[in-house]
């Protein structure tokens, strides 16, 4: 990896970089931060980093009780290249480092070229300790969701008799748009709920209940099929609160070369990764999940009393409509999620009167259900993942190293490959994307390291309509380039045809 990482702190004055080669304020001997969720059944609290900085004059160490507070950015530098290098630092014959060393000499200041890993607001506490002639610095940062969690203030209410003693009234669109004003007041990001259906009507709160802004974002879309998990993604220096869909299909295809590639539910189509370039541990062990039965949307049912209304709990459960094995739905096990949905009226007539509907999933929305717990169940899962800038360069892997949900990965090549389910598809393929993790940065053998380990979750794949060999078109690859299973190739719904090219007269 040619790229370093680059530090900038904002006491409210501006950004100023930390461990630039102008300023030379610490050397930034590393950090870890812990992002996500192990699973889909919950969703991620704000990122944690914890962080060293080598103070050699004592400047930032005796400024230390100030950094509370402060926003912290991190960003690794685009692909350094000879153009990048300052004009100050003289004739090439002035230069006295080795060229694998040049990369060093590379200073980027807070840019938009670079890839932003996090960007959070300094905790309080830490510790100073000597370290030769000046100081080690070890401090923590949250993410800026930490201000959505924070945030707990009385929502909008009506002068509507019938929301007497209720606020956070009002549609799904109006929600959103008054945590994402309140967010803006506080500086704080923006949540972007895009391609999430917003038709349904969901319950106010008594006004005795005040959840976090977090809480509601994540209660407003929680019954969708989609089954959003929310993380936030850092942009530069203006960081959003945004969902990776688990239970939104991804497609697979091969290109012409015999390579896999995955298309997300947006229609981008990603290229995939060779096994041989992840680390697993070194047993290759894969997991047998326990078999999730069931999903259950704890909703609410709309009732009234003296012509006011009032909620109650109810639960609306989907199941995998027969697609699962028998042997598997013996014993019982679910996995459930609060929502503000309205999802039955016992109000008499009062909720209708008032524009509320009331939530019924449709046969499309079962069946989306169904196909996420069969992706739970019938996937083995690998143990150890590994993104490591050793082996896959943050320069054309970004995505592999944000402190954020990858989106969908197809991984070929895999020693689990060979292996195929009673339903005669692989038992360990298809896509996946990361739900969580573990990402460090260190310095070994005097260059920098990057290092994300994390969670993989199988993703749903869109439904094939009966692929046969004349699918494959004009694909150009010959036999001996596919390295695939027959179990894997009936995953490939796309075949990269040949590019025509038209001759002008």
């Amino acid at each position: 990896m040619a790229q370093q990482c680059f530090m900038f702190l904002d006491w409210g004055d501006g950004w100023v970089a930390v461990n630039d080669h102008d300023n030379d304020v610490a050397a930034l001997d590393g950090f870890s931060i812990q992002w996500g969720t192990d699973g889909i059944d919950q969703q991620p609290d704000p990122s944690v980093m914890t962080f060293r900085l080598r103070d050699s004059t004592g400047w930032l160490t005796g400024r230390a009780l100030t950094l509370a507070g402060a926003r912290v950015l991190v960003q690794i530098s685009a692909q350094p290249t000879w153009g990048m290098l300052r004009d100050d630092m003289g004739a090439w014959s002035a230069q006295r480092m080795r060229l694998d060393a040049m990369h060093q000499a590379y200073t980027p200041g807070k840019s938009s070229a670079a890839t932003t890993l996090f960007d959070g607001l300094v905790q309080n506490g830490g510790e100073a300790r000597p370290r030769g002639d000046g100081w080690l610095l070890e401090l923590s940062a949250s993410s800026r969701m930490i201000l959505w969690k924070r945030l707990q203030k009385q929502g909008p209410v009506s002068s509507d008799a019938r929301y007497t003693g209720l606020h956070w009234v009002g549609t799904m669109a109006e929600r959103l748009t008054e945590l994402n004003r309140r967010a803006r007041e506080a500086d704080a990001p923006q949540a972007n709920a895009n391609g999430l259906d917003a038709t349904a009507s969901v319950a106010p709160y008594r006004t005795d209940d005040y959840p976090s802004q977090l809480t509601l974002l994540h209660r407003l879309y929680a019954h969708s099929r989609m089954w959003p998990i929310w993380y936030e993604y850092p942009d530069h220096d203006a960081s959003r609160l945004d969902y990776m869909p688990f239970g939104a299909p991804a497609s697979i295809g091969i290109d012409d070369t015999a390579r896999l590639t995955v298309t997300d539910w947006t229609g981008e189509t990603l290229d995939g990764l060779d096994a041989a370039d992840i680390i697993t541990d070194d047993d290759q062990t894969i997991i047998i999940p326990e078999p999730v039965t069931q999903i259950t949307i704890q909703g609410n049912t709309a009732k009234s009393k003296d012509g006011a209304l009032e909620f109650d709990d109810h639960d609306t459960d989907f199941t995998g409509l027969g697609k699962l094995p028998a042997n598997l739905t013996i014993t019982q096990s679910s996995i459930s999620a609060e929502s503000d949905v309205v999802s039955a009226d016992n109000s008499d007539g009062v909720w209708g009167r008032a524009g509320g509907t009331v939530w019924t999933p449709s046969d499309d929305e079962r069946e989306a259900f169904a196909q996420l717990l069969v992706s739970m169940d019938r996937r083995l899962r690998p143990d150890t993942i590994v993104f490591d800038s050793r082996k896959l360069d943050p320069a054309t892997h970004a995505r592999l190293y944000l402190t954020a949900s990858s989106g969908p990965l197809v991984i070929q090549g895999s020693i689990a490959s060979r292996l195929a389910g009673a339903d005669a598809k692989p038992a360990s393929g298809g896509a996946w994307a990361s739900t969580g993790g573990t990402l460090t940065y260190q310095w070994s053998n005097g260059r920098p390291r990057l290092r994300n380990e994390v969670t993989l979750w199988p993703l749903p794949v869109a439904a094939e309509t009966a692929i046969t060999w004349a699918s494959m078109g004009a694909w150009p690859a010959i036999w001996r380039q596919c390295a695939l299973t027959l179990a894997e190739l009936s995953l490939v719904t796309r075949y990269q045809q040949p590019t025509t090219i038209t001759e002008e007269p």
